[in-house]
């Protein structure tokens, strides 16, 4: 049968139309889940090979010992490469125009750097990169922003139970959870290369600097986290981290690079005050819940990953993968807190003399 009539809608639990069906055969990066129908790409992937192996079945016509160079294969390799990612950007832009509004957003969201790791990573039990049949149901119907059954129709909060509203609901602590979620593993991955990390770290006082208007002056304000040598030798260096999402209704007419400088202009209230009192510098690292992130975070996670392949032997892009899947991960389960989380703020006790 059809990948779907029967793959799609068994992997998802969501019927599948021709329209969802040529989102879903997109590759990952471009937003897709890579369910190509093979039949239907079979003409073209033939024709690929026919160009590949073009100079090794000349060699084997003209019965020659000495086999074609790898340069030469490798840029067909690539000629090929080019031409499909070429094909597949021109298919992206013809899908998505036809998917309602929310459906286009929600796929250009998916197509971020970093925001589709947690579908190519190896799922390993160890790392934790692990879902069950629900939970992978439920990411991708958040990941297409496809309706999710089995939810309530009304939040304990009173509103309406929307998949935009738990996202940023304050009942049950679960923003919080992510939040504090994503704080403490930004700490854990940089702690093998750098020195004197701290959570929360509490800044020094004011003492007759003068500072920018609008710069967070509290005599307690604190940070996420502290960390020396991560710029510069012995320098030191702090974050803050947001995590925001892009559909909420404050969001929902800004582009996804104006909402990251948004959030980014915001988290810079703490930043003159830590170059003109800690003498350091300072990052913020701003994640979407869909797991897109901010040009600064970028920053940061390519000089960690740099730091961590130098101590570690490991390759760049091997690090790299790392850091996108388990940021990845924390923030998939977060949203999966979000809305199968239990919101209830009276707890039942169970009293043993009532089964005695």
């Amino acid at each position: 049968r059809a990948r779907g009539d029967a793959l799609i809608p068994a992997m998802t639990g969501h019927t599948c139309t021709p329209a969802k069906h040529d989102l879903l055969a997109l590759w990952v990066r471009l937003g897709g889940l890579g369910l190509a129908n093979s039949c239907g790409n079979a003409t073209k992937e033939y024709e690929a090979s026919i160009r590949v192996t073009e100079p090794l079945v000349k060699q084997i016509e003209a019965q020659a010992h000495k086999l074609p160079g790898h340069d030469g294969i490798r840029i067909l390799q690539q000629c090929n490469r080019r031409e499909n990612d070429k094909h597949l950007r021109e298919r992206l832009e013809e899908v998505k125009s036809t998917p309602p509004d929310n459906t286009k957003r929600a796929t250009g969201l998916a197509a971020e750097k970093g925001a589709s790791s947690w579908l190519t990573v190896i799922p390993l039990k160890d790392m934790n990169f692990t879902l069950n049949k629900r939970e992978f149901r439920n990411a991708v119907h958040l990941r297409y922003d496809w309706h999710i059954q089995d939810t309530p129709s009304t939040c304990i909060c009173g509103d309406t139970f929307t998949v935009d509203h738990v996202m940023v609901c304050r009942q049950g602590g679960f923003i919080i959870q992510r939040h504090n979620e994503l704080r403490d593993l930004e700490a854990d991955m940089v702690n093998p290369v750098c020195h004197n990390v701290q959570v929360e770290p509490v800044l020094q006082g004011i003492t007759g600097e003068v500072l920018t208007r609008g710069t967070n002056q509290a005599p307690d304000a604190r940070l996420d986290a502290h960390a020396r040598g991560l710029w510069n030798r012995q320098g030191s260096a702090f974050s803050n981290v947001r995590v925001c999402h892009p559909n909420t209704e404050s969001y929902k007419d800004l582009t996804i690079q104006q909402i990251y400088r948004k959030d980014e202009h915001e988290k810079r209230l703490y930043a003159n005050r830590v170059l003109e009192v800690e003498l350091g510098t300072f990052t913020p690292l701003v994640i979407t819940t869909t797991r897109g992130m901010a040009d600064e975070c970028k920053y940061f996670h390519s000089r960690l990953v740099e730091l961590i392949s130098i101590k570690k032997g490991k390759e760049y892009s091997t690090t790299i993968s790392w850091i996108h899947s388990k940021v990845s991960f924390a923030l998939l389960r977060s949203a999966l807190l979000c809305l199968r989380g239990s919101r209830t703020t009276r707890r039942v006790l169970f009293n043993i003399e009532q089964c005695e």
